[in-house]
């Protein structure tokens, strides 16, 4: 049964349990993770479970704008309600909306927040023997080299062809928002892609500086589902390359392999493990300081 937006509020305020409203079903799992972890006694649902509202952002900016007046009568009001929406393409339109109880996220989507170093290191030692002290520079470096210098550069490039696409009227790009990664990185599929991109490129250097955008700026219009799905894919094959790596010097090298028992290396994975193990690995870490921000606001509900 869907709440009543009215009634909802109300019972909210009487169990003096505030109420989290998010974009859709997949979001819903990493808020709650935020609150249990505050300990924070709140509700976390999806907007198209409120009678008369659709999914996504565009039916959460309706349901707090609805909010308005309540917001504008009670200061109590403002403890019990938010609203919760990805910051997407909407910034690079202007179309960011000033609404109390309202929370934009610093990046195109929550998905986002979980492409760290720390949450790298977390992996790499639940996929290997090693543990965080051996993750030293020189290994993060070697690990993060080819990501940053080609894999997350060919994205900056997908990402900003739709970001063009989606602020532009009448613009006919060669990817919008709307694709899945799937298809994007399919066999064959990707290298057309990359190439149509790639011819406009001067024309899409142009474009980021016109929004003042830059590499730095990857997952603020890279789509959340995009960059995951290019994190967890190159560490998926990354990961498996650390024993060989350790084996000719390139990383820090382990105690077994100094000695020559080499079979016995610590950065031998553990096991077979594949792409969607590795992007259901990664988006069980929370990075304290990629999410503050959101705890911070979430603190101020009652």
């Amino acid at each position: 049964m869907k709440h009543d937006l009215e009634e909802w509020i109300t019972e909210a305020i009487m169990a003096e349990t505030p109420v989290i409203i998010v974009e859709g079903h997949d979001d819903i799992q990493f808020y709650e993770r935020l609150i249990i972890d505050m300990e924070k006694d709140a509700v976390v649902d999806a907007v198209e479970n409120i009678e008369g509202y659709n999914e996504g952002s565009d039916g959460v900016i309706k349901c707090i704008q609805d909010l308005q007046p309540k917001f504008g009568k009670s200061d109590e009001v403002k403890k019990y309600i938010l609203g919760i929406i990805d910051r997407d393409a909407r910034f690079y339109r202007n179309e960011i909306p000033n609404y109390l109880g309202l929370l934009i996220l610093e990046f195109y989507s929550f998905e986002s927040h979980f492409i760290t170093q720390n949450n790298l290191i977390e992996l790499i030692q639940n996929l290997t023997y090693v543990s965080k002290r051996h993750v030293d520079v020189k290994t993060i470096g070697y690990i993060e080299d080819e990501l940053y210098k080609k894999d997350f550069i060919d994205l900056y490039y997908i990402s900003l062809e739709a970001l063009r696409n989606a602020c532009e009227v009448g613009y006919s790009g060669e990817v919008s928002y709307g694709e899945e990664a799937g298809k994007i990185y399919s066999e064959g599929y990707k290298t057309i892609l990359l190439k149509k991109i790639y011819a406009k490129k001067n024309d899409l250097d142009e474009f980021a500086n016109s929004k003042d955008i830059t590499y730095g700026d990857l997952k603020k219009i890279a789509r959340g589902k995009w960059i995951l799905h290019v994190f967890s894919k190159y560490l998926n094959y990354k990961i498996k390359e650390l024993k060989k790596a350790c084996d000719s010097n390139e990383i820090n090298k382990c105690n077994f392999c100094l000695t020559g028992v080499n079979h016995k290396c610590l950065w031998k994975v553990k096991g077979n493990f594949q792409h969607g193990h590795v992007s259901s690995m990664i988006t069980n870490y929370v990075d304290e300081s990629e999410i503050k921000y959101i705890k911070e606001r979430i603190e101020l509900l009652a």
